[in-house]
């Protein structure tokens, strides 16, 4: 039996300071920078920084493959220590010291992932470059599990007001659709910043400077929270088959979690795009012309070959649509049951992708200019899910949590963020593999570098791949929600009962507090 310490919150309806949300906001808001830059320019670190042959490549994603397979061994062992472990480090509780200690070696492994390793050591072999690329994998891979597990875990107790878990999940939704565009704005001015300086050079410094960033304002982010979710002052530390039992007996949480792992094979299709429009875009040279024949015409000439001027162009025509739905979700899921709204907006990003691929289908009957006026439009309708998109899902998850701990007087944040971020991973290196390989298979990697070569079955074969792969995976994701039955009333009750009995055991922890208190 051990004992458990809070932090200093009194009340577990004590309202979140403004102090947090600004620390909440402005480390997300940097979190999201950097986010969007790995996202944009990550696979092409190996797959044309580094100077690759195909065999190496073929040899590095093979290696990656079977080494995500890592990850089921590794989240089991850090999630189960951070649930089990009932040992807390005074009033910063469980969570915070293991995100203190995680989040330097974190921030720094990711950069050394993006040294322009061609660019700087052309004479270095294909051979070492696998191996260090490997290396820092399986670093980041060890680092980066501890540092995720325990903010989860954080996050999930800073407030039990659902209003609040909405009010957050809208901050986050908001920087995430505008800062984090930031990361594809930045690639684009980049040539114009550093112009003496390769791509992958700019991408490196500009990684790098917005990732030190991100570490200031993390450790603020930390040091301000409070955890208002509090355990009982004495428990028992529970047995590991007894809690993947109980997250397995979680419905509500296997029916979202089986959902969100569906879904996150949208990500293969984003992956997918930057590659799609360097094939496309990166040698074309065309002129758009809107609103012809009005008042606001206006002419957009695409002539210098900047590709992420593009991808900035196609993010910019989705930021209204987008600030719309941030607008409307809050406001919406007063009257309208999360779950019905988590299946709307995945049938709505489904059918824009669908509509994108017959819209450019076939490839060859189109010019380069009609195919990304297409793309930018159905890519600005799809921004009406995307409020919906980064608020709901996280709303839904916090849900299955209280469900646990109504269920089963267990919350176990960091063991369901590591069985969920495993499967994730799972998938995410089986569907990248797949695309690896896609990329050699259809000509991609031999004409990297001369992109003006590109067969049209390349150019083609990667835009159908953008836009069918989205809508398959947001259509699959509908089907385990169906099955989710926690919401409306049911949801309501559950709440309820939980204030009560967390008012209780944080009332206890006081009283014991000043007790101790008073006897030293």
């Amino acid at each position: 039996m051990k004992r458990i310490k809070n932090s200093h919150a009194t009340n577990v309806n004590e309202k979140i300071t403004l102090r947090e949300y600004a620390a909440f906001g402005s480390s997300t808001a940097v979190s999201k920078a950097a986010t969007a830059m790995s996202g944009f320019f990550g696979g092409l670190v190996a797959s044309t920084y580094l100077g690759l042959s195909d065999r190496s490549f073929e040899i590095y994603s093979t290696i990656i493959f079977i080494l995500g397979f890592w990850d089921i061994a590794n989240d089991v062992i850090v999630s189960s220590f951070l649930d089990k472990s009932r040992r807390t480090f005074g009033n910063w509780g469980r969570f915070k010291p293991w995100l203190m200690l995680m989040i330097i070696p974190c921030n720094l492994i990711v950069i050394l992932q993006t040294v322009p390793l061609r660019a700087w050591f052309p004479d270095i072999s294909d051979t070492f470059k696998i191996a260090y690329l490997v290396l820092l994998y399986f670093l980041n891979d060890a680092f980066s599990t501890f540092y995720n597990a325990a903010l989860t875990a954080l996050n999930a107790r800073r407030t039990t007001n659902n209003l609040e878990r909405g009010y957050i999940s809208a901050i986050e939704s908001i920087l995430g659709s505008s800062i984090g565009s930031c990361g594809t704005y930045i690639a684009a001015f980049l040539p114009y910043l550093m112009p003496n300086l390769s791509e992958a050079e700019r991408y490196f410094y500009g990684f790098s400077f917005v990732t030190l960033a991100a570490i200031p304002l993390t450790v603020w982010n930390i040091v301000v929270t409070k955890e208002r979710i509090a355990e009982p002052p004495k428990i028992e530390v529970p047995k590991l088959r007894d809690v993947y039992g109980n997250i397995i007996r979680n419905k509500p949480l296997m029916m979202y979690m089986v959902s969100e792992i569906l879904a996150h094979g949208m990500s293969v299709g984003y992956g997918v795009m930057t590659y799609a429009f360097i094939a496309c875009f990166s040698t074309e040279h065309f002129t758009l012309t809107f609103f012809e024949g009005t008042a606001l015409q206006f002419e957009y000439v695409y002539e210098n070959g900047n590709y992420a001027e593009l991808l900035s162009f196609a993010s910019i025509s989705s930021l209204v649509t987008t600030g719309l739905s941030l607008f409307l979700a809050p406001i919406i899921r007063k009257w309208v049951d999360d779950k019905i709204l988590y299946i709307g907006m995945k049938l709505g990003t489904g059918i824009c992708y669908t509509a994108m691929f017959f819209s450019i289908y076939p490839y060859e009957e189109h010019t380069p200019a009609q195919i990304f006026i297409r793309v930018v439009i159905w890519y600005a309708i799809h921004g009406l899910t995307t409020g919906f998109y980064n608020t709901i899902p996280g709303l839904i998850q916090m849900a299955a949590y209280d469900y646990g701990e109504y269920k089963f007087s267990e919350r176990n944040e960091a063991t369901v963020s590591s069985v969920k971020n495993t499967l994730s991973r799972i998938l995410a290196n089986c569907t990248t593999y797949i695309t690896n390989l896609f990329l050699i298979y259809v000509g991609y990697k031999e004409f990297a570098d001369t992109p003006e070569l590109m067969p049209t079955e390349a150019k083609s074969s990667l835009m159908y791949l953008f836009a069918i792969l989205p809508a398959i995976f947001s259509f699959l994701a509908v089907i385990p929600m169906i099955f989710y039955k926690l919401s409306g009333k049911k949801h309501k009750e559950i709440t309820d009962e939980l204030e009560s009995r967390r008012q209780h055991n944080l009332d206890e922890i006081n009283h014991l507090e000043e007790h101790d208190a008073v006897n030293v």
